[in-house]
């Protein structure tokens, strides 16, 4: 599995893809901060799945992540898609039918294929969550918030926890988005089922039934991401998505290795 791995870093880890990630992820970070610290009030709020952040939230210890993570609850369809679409085009390429010539055992190489991508994703979580705090930093002077508390031993570990809850989000959807690519093997049929699923039918469902803010995946990857919130607490959120992405999981190994590789 180490040479498959080792293999999907070469493929991802290029000078083109590398610039195009770094100028996504500054992107992202820019928008998220100048978003969340603009739309804050005084008021405290409740940390709701849909809500942005209060003055004295980013004013607190972690503060200087919020933004963070608020704004990769709502990007993680993004990631969706993105998996679906390196996944999808390696069956439709032929590209998965090849190196199976070279490594017969089907489990190890889609595993393999997906550790490696995921390895990427969490530097650039890393790299956005870096961005974001200076740009925290940058963006607190204009509201008037206080950056006292952000360089606490509790702001590093809240910041270890935005980080590992918001890896943990990018992973439940990778491993969605994999299933939608092992089921279909189509790129655009597998990518017009997500944005159904993901997009309008779950935010519109939760329109008219908050309880599906509990149970849609792509609500409750959200609110993992955000740290838990008064939608769904961090510890069902948790066992929630955890339960989900083990049924997915599943479902990819046994298609993989039951289903013949025609492409």
């Amino acid at each position: 599995m180490t040479r498959i791995i080792r293999a999907e870093l070469i493929r991802l880890v290029r000078r083109r893809t590398a610039l195009i990630a770094v100028a996504g992820t500054v992107a992202f970070s820019a928008v998220a901060t100048l978003a969340i610290f603009a739309s804050a009030s005084a008021t405290a709020g409740s940390a709701s799945r849909r809500s942005g952040a209060s003055l004295a939230m980013l004013a607190d210890h972690g503060g200087g992540t919020v933004a963070f993570t608020v704004g990769a609850s709502f990007v993680g369809f993004l990631v969706f898609v993105t998996f679906i679409a390196l996944i999808a085009s390696e069956f439709s390429g032929g590209t998965f039918r090849a190196l199976l010539l070279r490594d017969p055992h089907r489990l190890r190489v889609i595993v393999g294929k997906l550790v490696g991508v995921l390895l990427v994703a969490a530097a650039v979580v890393a790299f956005a969550e870096a961005c974001t705090f200076l740009m925290s930093l940058v963006a607190a002077p204009a509201k008037h918030v206080s950056t006292a508390h952000w360089f606490s031993l509790r702001s590093g570990g809240a910041a270890l926890r935005d980080y590992a809850t918001v890896l943990a989000g990018v992973a439940g959807w990778a491993v969605f988005g994999t299933t939608l690519a092992v089921i279909f093997r189509s790129a655009p049929l597998a990518l017009g089922v997500g944005f159904a699923w993901a997009g309008p039918f779950e935010n519109i469902v939760v329109n008219s039934w908050s309880g599906g803010l509990r149970f849609f995946p792509g609500q409750v990857l959200a609110s993992l991401i955000r740290g838990g919130t008064t939608d769904l607490g961090m510890g069902r959120a948790m066992v929630t998505a955890g339960l989900y992405t083990a049924v997915a999981a599943a479902a990819t190994l046994v298609l993989v290795s039951r289903r013949d590789v025609t492409a």
